[in-house]
């Protein structure tokens, strides 16, 4: 088989096998680094989320059960709503990174407890069924649309009811 190559045939085949190699190692190089990468993010997420001291006070008013969305949540002089909408941001943020792959599902699985529990919560979700339709009102998307996305598809939200502004489930603060 090899008796017609010549010494040029032969250096072409070496040279196409240490660029296969080269190839193989650099892919290895790659995806070693953006595993490293993600997990480097992955830790900045969980530090901030449990270690920052406001999303970690509200995260424990969640967990907790208290009763904090009523008709004056809107019209306080407290900064509760601002925590509160610092937590969601950063769980929809969460949430959008999952939706465009950017966690594994062994990764996302040590955010899932807090992204779940924030959308299991009745308070959350009143306050987000107002937020959603009064965006909708205003012809827009809800800041946390990619948290709702996860709620429903992960089946912590109903959909049927979220999604009915006159359903009466959730009460209504908004004017949409």
């Amino acid at each position: 088989m090899f008796e017609n190559w010549s010494v040029d045939n032969f250096l072409d085949a070496f040279s196409i096998i240490l660029a296969i190699i080269g190839g193989i190692f650099a892919y290895r190089q790659w995806s070693y680094a953006n595993k490293t990468r993600r997990t480097e993010l992955l830790n900045q997420i969980m530090e901030k989320l449990r270690f920052d001291k406001e999303m970690a006070e509200t995260m424990y008013a969640i967990d907790y059960g208290t009763r904090w969305y009523d008709e004056s949540f809107h019209n306080s002089n407290t900064d509760f709503e601002y925590k509160l909408d610092k937590l969601l941001s950063f769980l929809d943020y969460i949430c959008y990174l999952k939706k465009e792959k950017h966690f594994a599902e062994a990764e996302f699985r040590i955010l899932r407890y807090e992204v779940t529990r924030v959308c299991t919560s009745f308070q959350v979700q009143s306050y987000l069924w107002n937020l959603y339709h009064f965006s909708n009102k205003q012809g827009t998307t809800c800041s946390f649309q990619d948290l709702i996305d996860y709620g429903i598809d992960s089946g912590s939200i109903d959909h049927s009811i979220f999604k009915d502004k006159n359903s009466g489930y959730y009460p209504k603060y908004l004017n949409f």
